[in-house]
């Protein structure tokens, strides 16, 4: 159970990639001005096919509860304006049965740096999507910049 989340920040994403590795379901209440964005991130962290639960005034007369993934859900919420207050509750990540391999964690951080991530950022995204300890993903961002045929490389 998490609560309401940090509102921004590195507090906001370390949180945010904390329960993108976590296996276990992850309960967050948010306000329905801040639940586009919460569910944003929640899928940049954990992924867009991540299963989700939103659920609407529990408890109440006006209750209402939707399932699907991160990306739906997001869509969902665009769709209709949200009101009252709403509890996520996020599905725990997959366990992998086997480690990620170098080639596994390097096309990660490709795709992390083609986004326009920064180092840090890059790292954290590898590390939440492929449970790689953060050490492994940061050497890896790093590695990945020195490259001289790498566009994104060593002009950061």
């Amino acid at each position: 159970f998490e609560g309401f989340l940090p509102r921004k920040g590195p507090p906001r994403r370390e949180r945010l990639a904390e329960i993108a590795r976590d296996p276990r379901t992850t309960v967050v209440f948010e306000a329905p001005h801040r639940l586009r964005e919460t569910l944003g991130d929640l899928a940049e962290a954990c992924g867009q096919d991540r299963q989700v639960a939103v659920a609407r005034e529990l408890t109440k007369l006006h209750e209402e509860v939707w399932r699907g993934t991160l990306a739906e859900a997001l869509e969902h919420v665009v769709e209709a304006e949200p009101r009252g207050e709403h509890v996520v509750v996020v599905a725990g990540a997959a366990t992998r049965a086997t480690e990620a391999t170098d080639e596994d964690v390097e096309t990660e951080v490709r795709a992390a740096l083609a986004g326009g991530l920064s180092t840090k950022d890059a790292a954290a995204q590898v590390t939440a999507r492929l449970g790689v300890s953060r050490r492994r993903a940061y050497a890896a961002v790093v590695a990945q910049r020195a490259k001289p045929d790498d566009p994104d490389g060593a002009a950061r």
